[in-house]
């Protein structure tokens, strides 16, 4: 099936009540509009844009992903699936690891979008598009949103509007301002390549941007998404990174130019500060401090953000009685299971990315290393287990008698 073009615009009325009202409607929003919709949570989403839209992002979802989307949605779009990876080290040295089994997927975000949003209509979600703007205030009854015209009383917020949430500015006024702890960057843009490698890979290139790395993935289009970002501190400016970044991979940028992109840095996260407010995705910081995936964080905490929601209604009944007590299990999740893997993902980014030659050379003499970040991307480990192998692994290689007794008798 393919992506509908366009889909009815859910028109409420002058003013309403509902459960749960959802800003922004990315990979998060439409998620978790999708999975309160189907379990029988009355809720609205809403975007400024209509769909699809155009959004820059390396598109690559992980095959850890695949557990927390509509069911054979990747069916419904043209998609390349990626089994290895290409290491170099400033566009020279090279690395190649072909894993025997997929572990991303790489897409268009407008096109994908366009499905998730899909899927929650499906599943009879009310959506709104194309909407001018959104203000929101706390009540004593929950929060009111003014939407153009429109009155509407929700239980709980939940906001998936971008880094830069305005729903949380407007709920929170000084929490970003307050914050220290820059952003990271990026640029992106649309490329062909001269010399095209194999698109059942993506490139990885670490020392050409300092403190982080360039990318290039394959698109079913002939076109290949490539970008730069910086994680260890933020790129003053990306965009002759990137050019650099182009040059070293012999690649011709698209006519629509390079989009320079913000990427949330999960330090400057403040979550639990308004009881039903959720943050997901790139509002939440939700942003993956070594990888930078973002897709998969999005889809992941609209998902915990909704069955927080779930869990919290009426006995019996369909609506939401307790929004206060569902946030906050929703930052208790965060809590015991983010930002603790989060901190361990940023150690090993301040390691690799500091000293990209040393990493590269241990790759090469130690092709493990890659099989366990694709592990990560299959979801086999998270970042506190990687470094536990990496560890042990580095310890049965300096001392043998760790092997044997980890070996163990029978």
């Amino acid at each position: 099936m393919a992506p509908k073009a366009s889909s009815p615009v859910w028109e409420p009325a002058p003013s309403q009540e509902i459960d749960v009202l959802v800003v922004g409607l990315g990979p998060a929003g439409s998620t978790a509009l999708r999975v309160l919709a189907e379990g029988g949570v009355s809720a609205l989403g809403v975007d400024r844009a209509e769909f699809p839209r155009d959004k820059p992002c390396g598109g690559g979802v992980s095959a850890r992903t695949l557990p927390y989307l509509p069911q054979g949605l990747l069916e419904r779009l043209p998609h390349q699936v990626t089994q290895g990876v290409f290491l170099t080290l400033r566009g020279t040295q090279e690395l190649a690891r072909d894993f025997g089994r997929p572990i991303a997927y790489q897409v268009r975000r407008d096109l994908f979008d366009l499905v998730l949003l899909d899927s929650a209509r499906d599943a009879g979600a009310r959506v709104m598009t194309g909407v001018r703007s959104v203000r929101l205030e706390r009540v004593s009854e929950g929060f009111l949103a003014r939407i153009g015209p429109h009155t509407v009383l929700a239980r709980a917020v939940v906001a998936a509007d971008g880094a830069t949430s305005k729903v949380l500015r407007d709920l929170a006024p000084g929490i970003r301002e307050r914050t220290l702890t820059p952003p990271w960057t990026s640029a992106e843009g649309w490329a062909r390549l001269r010399q095209p490698f194999d698109s059942r890979y993506v490139a990885i290139d670490l020392g050409l941007v300092a403190g982080g790395y360039g990318w290039s993935f394959p698109k079913k289009d002939s076109l290949w998404g490539l970008g730069v970002a910086g994680f260890l501190r933020p790129l003053k400016d990306p965009r002759p990174v990137f050019s650099g970044y182009l040059k070293s991979r012999q690649a011709d940028s698209d006519p629509k130019g390079v989009l320079t992109w913000s990427l949330p840095n999960f330090r400057s996260a403040r979550h639990g500060r308004v009881p039903g407010l959720f943050l997901v995705g790139d509002a939440g910081g939700l942003v993956d401090p070594f990888l930078g995936e973002g897709i998969y964080y999005a889809v992941l905490s609209g998902t915990m953000a909704a069955r927080s929601c779930l869990r919290n209604r009426r006995p019996g009944e369909d609506g939401l009685d307790r929004p206060e007590r569902a946030s906050k299990d929703y930052v208790q999740w965060l809590n015991e299971n983010i930002w603790p893997d989060f901190r361990q993902g940023s150690r090993l980014a301040q390691a690799i990315y500091r000293f990209p030659e040393f990493f590269f050379k241990l790759a090469v003499r130690h092709p493990s290393l890659l099989s366990l970040y694709a592990s990560i991307m299959t979801g086999e480990h998270d970042y506190r287990s990687f470094s536990r192998e990496i560890i042990l692994g580095a310890l049965e290689r300096f001392l043998p008698v760790r092997r044997a007794a980890r070996g163990g008798a029978s």
